[in-house]
């Protein structure tokens, strides 16, 4: 048998010889009959040697980074025939683990504002795989795989790996017919159709070959009359940075610095670098200016890996802080990056252009279709190449606050496509922004949302058979709405959808948590004003007490002033409307009651604060990484830098209050109305956690309904991003049932176990009744069942 099943394999082997050899023989003489194409320089091409495979879509998606993912994804899920171009090997552009930079944690600029959709999936799914921390640097395959994931299981999606588009087939001077784009391994060239593109590129490649207006590098001041534009022309860009990563081998691990690589030999030589945790890299190993950000990509390359080379010898041979020296004795480089993460952009225009206003101040615009809420966070030119210059203010200090904080703003659908090319949308970095404005929408978080939406408009254009200017002008609504649906989130955009059952329904529950701020022994001095947002469901408030402490040997006055806000992350200028003043005793901790008697509107946010002094404090919570969260849903602490612009404390804090009369904003009816995170309101349904779980949510309709579909938004912590392996939120609900009414009792129609999901769509046999009911049986960790949002749908088949 041994002998017969050699036989046989070498049979096989010499017909695939013999076939390839014909077949090579084949090909060879059609060349050689074939015409031969004329070269740049002279002599010819031969032809017949990559195959040309034309394919038409609905969409093509041109760059597979996490802003293309998303749209790509968003696109097939409403209903578009869609493909995704990607040039490299893995998904994930910047932050793929051949470059190592995750999507920035926006949670530290803003509170409540942790992004949804489809990266919140991502999110979850990579976090519940992955055995190491979500740390910038620390990127690792099991994300890769994620993206990867997600986009094969899309019916609709077809998925191009190393295709890169080279050129770009006009229809007329304002489409783009299609692409054309060589895959590399196969020796294959795909042309490529749709009516409609998305360029995901990064560097606005689609819109630039297609001939789209864009922007590039900073505009004067005088243009959109930004203060921190520059006043006369400046060719200072951003750099692109390479990280890289270093593990403890166990045993001492010399490095001897390549004589082609940067010298640091002292800390002066690393102005204000700091370089204390070495394990990932750093984002200051920068280079920029005078380089090209595109054009000298590879130039860019190769003095960036002289650098980092330069650094990881400081660390290890040169840095005068012995326990760092010491400690970096063991470890050695694991993984050193060679595709450097950009920052830089074209910025293709659209019908509207985002500026230093949009962010810094922002208003509600018609055609929002996601939000951004990182700082404008603009780099020092030429990056580490200025070794002996500070690399950036940053947008969070005291001193730089007022100037380059952000409140998180929409970005609007008409940012998101060219105002020449009819059928190209712009995701990610390309979007049509101002330079001050591309400093804080560039991000990678604030990219996936963006993605997220231009996705769906793409849907809503094959859907309405039109273009992108089309969905801004007159179906914005309708897709705002479904963003929302998908969990997407808008600022101050609310759920009116018709075909949701649950907006007529009253909601009950077994239990609903009160308003209850968790007391802490740790005090924050009021060395700048401090404050504390909070929701109000009574008509009035009675007084409030704050937890205090003086450090003063005299007695000392605190004034308390009540004023009332319009969202969770927005303390802008409103009129007092009571304040109230009380005296500390030399040395006093305590509870300091301030008498309000204040009316108020019940479901609105309200926000209370007190005068700097440095003399008193005001005790402060902060939630523990990988709990559950205790700080209330909707409540936010916040101090006051110079500039008069309160700056949220982000990342789970609040300051220590008491209230009276008793607040009740978790109530049941909240997952029936408003969005799915806290804005305008908590929006959420809390259990009362004395009476732990399991708990019940009951949504009774006016009368008997049809229904086929229940959506429900559990809750992942939108206020704080963990980075901790193997990590799922434990606020969110575990296990639970879904059960219908019937004349015979309850009938369970879902069982769901193992969740930790933030968004679950429940499809099931239709069904009539007139009440249902979500029995909340376990959590990953929370005493209290937690939802967001509840929806029912009748959908046709």
């Amino acid at each position: 048998m041994a002998m017969n099943r050699r036989n046989f394999v070498q049979r096989i082997l010499m017909a695939l010889g013999a076939a390839g050899a014909s077949a090579n023989a084949s090909e060879g003489q059609a060349a050689a009959d074939s015409s031969k194409a004329a070269g740049s320089d002279g002599g010819y091409i031969r032809p017949g040697t990559i195959e040309v495979i034309h394919r038409s879509f609905d969409v093509i998606v041109v760059g597979g980074g996490i802003s293309g993912t998303c749209a790509a994804i968003s696109a097939a899920r409403n209903g578009a025939r869609t493909a995704v171009v990607h040039e490299r090997s893995t998904l994930g552009g910047n932050s793929s683990s051949e470059v190592r930079l995750y999507p920035e944690d926006t949670c530290a600029f803003s509170p409540w504002i942790k992004e949804g959709g489809i990266l919140e999936e991502i999110a979850s799914e990579e976090r519940a795989r992955n055995w190491e921390p979500y740390i910038e640097g620390m990127m690792n395959s099991q994300w890769d795989l994620v993206l990867y994931e997600w986009v094969k299981r899309e019916k609709n999606l077809s998925l191009f790996l190393n295709t890169t588009m080279r050129e770009v087939q006009m229809k007329d001077r304002a489409h783009i017919q299609a692409i054309h784009a060589p895959q590399l391994g196969t020796e294959r060239e795909f042309v490529l159709a749709a009516p409609l593109f998305i360029d995901a590129t990064g560097d606005g490649v689609l819109g630039y070959r297609a001939g789209a207006d864009f922007h590039w590098g900073k505009e004067v001041r005088s243009v959109f009359g930004e203060s921190l534009a520059p006043a006369e022309p400046t060719t200072g860009l951003m750099g692109n940075t390479l990280y890289y990563r270093a593990c403890d081998a166990g045993r001492p691990v010399p490095f001897t610095r390549p004589d082609w690589a940067a010298e640091f030999a002292t800390e002066g030589d690393l102005t204000d670098r700091d370089h204390g945790h070495f394990e990932c890299g750093y984002w200051w190993i920068e280079v920029g200016t005078p380089l090209h950000p595109i054009h000298d990509n590879e130039e860019i390359r190769d003095v960036a890996l002289s650098q980092l080379l330069g650094v990881w010898d400081h660390i290890k041979n040169h840095c005068t802080r012995d326990d760092i020296r010491e400690r970096a004795q063991n470890y050695a480089l694991e993984f050193i990056g060679f595709w450097p993460y950009k920052r830089e952009s074209r910025r293709i225009l659209g019908d509207y252009t985002l500026t230093e206003k949009d962010v810094h101040d922002p208003s509600i615009h018609g055609d929002d279709i996601a939000y951004g809420a990182w700082g404008i966070d603009i780099h020092l030119p030429g990056g580490i190449l200025e070794r002996h210059v500070p690399p950036y203010p940053p947008p969070r200090t005291d001193e730089n606050f007022h100037q380059r904080g952000t409140i998180p703003y929409g970005i609007p659908l008409r940012s998101c496509y060219s105002r020449n090319i009819r059928n190209l949308f712009s995701a990610g970095r390309p979007i049509g922004a101002s330079y001050v404005a591309f400093a804080s929408s560039r991000v990678l978080a604030t990219g996936a949302m963006v993605g997220q939406g231009v996705g769906a408009a793409a849907g809503l254009c094959v859907k309405h058979e039109c273009e992108p200017g089309t969905i801004a002008r007159d179906h914005a609504d309708e897709l705002q709405q479904l963003l929302l649906r998908q969990d997407a989130s808008i600022p101050g955009i609310e759920n009116t959808d018709r075909n949701d059952l649950a907006r007529r329904a009253k909601v009950t529950a077994s239990s609903e948590a009160t308003l209850l701020f968790p007391e802490s022994q740790t005090f924050h001095a009021a060395r700048l004003g401090l404050g504390q947002l909070f929701p109000v469901s009574s008509g009035s408030l009675d007084g409030i007490d704050l937890l205090l402490q003086s450090t003063s040997t005299q007695p000392q006055t605190v004034r308390l002033s009540l004023r009332k806000v319009g969202q969770v992350w927005d303390f802008r200028t409103s009129p007092t409307l009571a304040s109230a003043n009380a005296s500390l005793g030399p040395g006093h901790q305590g509870y300091v009651s301030f008498p309000l008697r204040a009316k108020t509107s019940p479901g609105s946010l309200y926000f209370v604060s007190i005068e700097p002094n440095p003399e008193i404090a005001w005790a402060l919570f902060s939630d523990a990484v990988g709990q559950p969260s205790q700080v209330p849903v909707g409540s936010t602490a916040a101090d006051l830098p110079p500039g008069n612009k309160w700056r949220p404390l982000t990342g789970g804090h609040s300051f220590v209050i008491r209230i009276s009369p008793e607040q009740h904003p978790y109530a049941a009816q909240n997952v029936a109305r408003g969005t799915n995170r806290p804005d305008r309101w908590t929006n959420i349904f809390l259990s009362d956690p004395a009476q732990g779980l399991p708990a019940w949510l009951e949504l009774r309709f006016p009368g008997p309904v049809s229904f086929n579909q229940v959506q429900i938004t559990f809750d992942t912590d939108t206020n704080r991003r963990i980075p901790l392996p193997l990590f799922r939120y434990p606020e969110c609900v575990k296990r639970y049932e879904i059960a219908v009414a019937q004349s015979s009792g309850w009938k369970t129609v879902v069982a769901q176990d193992g969740n930790y999901f933030r968004r679950r769509v429940h499809r099931i046999d239709p069904v009539t009744a007139n009440r249902l009911r979500i029995h909340m049986l376990e959590s990953n960790g929370s005493p209290q069942a937690r939802v967001y949002e509840v929806r029912v749908y009748n959908e046709e088949a």
